[in-house]
């Protein structure tokens, strides 16, 4: 009854653990289009408007140097003024899509976003950032559309595996998360949260003792500050005991 408890307790930690790995996805989803930033970025790329006024792209990065230190009113004003010079320029419409969704107006983020995709299909980027926005509205299954055309693109892209994992799992089609936390692992076999998650599916949802305790020993291993660290470290001990 005490261990029935104990691993009731720790799945419940289990889906916790799925749902901050989704916050951090949609946090993160800036960090694979944007570079270090120049500690004089505004002040340079108002300076190359200046110098060439009739130039979207110019304009364009302006209003990504103004998102990049929280002016968001300036850099809608700067990605706009791009969209005016030139209205098929697929970048400006997709960091225009990604001002809205810091503004709050991720419905009509999105909208901007598959704009940039309708005029330049290439534009990668475009599909891993829209992944994110729709699993922030819990439309998973568009989510996971967008993530795969990524993959199409980025095979070997790790973080984008393990996002569509969190996709999969939030749909409770626990055998392709397994597929794709497993695609990461072994392009990226350090990714800690990979490990964790795997490990948890294995036990709650197939109930295969040898693979959970492989992967939740590979994380505690990996990461000293684990989230739920005691708990997971409890759950190995029960599993080990199941064992003998």
């Amino acid at each position: 009854m005490i261990e029935k408890r104990l691993l009731d307790k720790i799945k419940i930690n289990f889906i916790e653990i799925i749902i901050l790995s989704g916050i951090i996805l949609v946090l993160s989803l800036w960090s694979y289009s944007r570079n270090k930033i120049w500690n004089n970025e505004v002040d340079l790329w108002k300076d190359c408007v200046k110098k060439s006024p009739l130039k979207a792209r110019v304009h364009d990065n302006l209003g990504v140097a103004y998102e990049r230190i929280g002016d968001y009113e300036k850099a809608l004003s700067s990605v706009k003024k791009a969209i005016e010079i030139n209205p098929k320029y697929a970048n400006a419409y997709y960091n225009y899509g990604l001002i809205l969704h810091k503004l709050g107006e991720t419905d009509q983020g999105i909208v901007m976003i598959n704009k940039s995709l309708e005029l330049d299909p290439a534009l990668g980027i475009a599909y891993y950032s829209l992944g994110g926005l729709y699993f922030e509205k819990g439309r998973y299954e568009e989510s996971g559309v967008a993530l795969k055309n990524f993959i199409k693109m980025y095979p070997y892209f790790p973080e984008v595996h393990h996002r569509l994992a969190l996709v999969y799992a939030s749909q409770k089609k626990f055998d392709k998360a397994v597929e794709e936390f497993e695609w990461e692992l072994r392009i990226n076999p350090y990714h800690t949260l990979a490990h964790l998650n795997l490990g948890q599916i294995y036990w709650y949802e197939f109930q295969d003792k040898k693979r959970a305790l492989y992967h939740l020993k590979a994380a505690l291993s990996l990461d000293p500050f684990l989230p739920n660290r005691k708990e997971i470290q409890r759950l190995v001990r029960v599993l080990e005991g199941l064992q003998q």
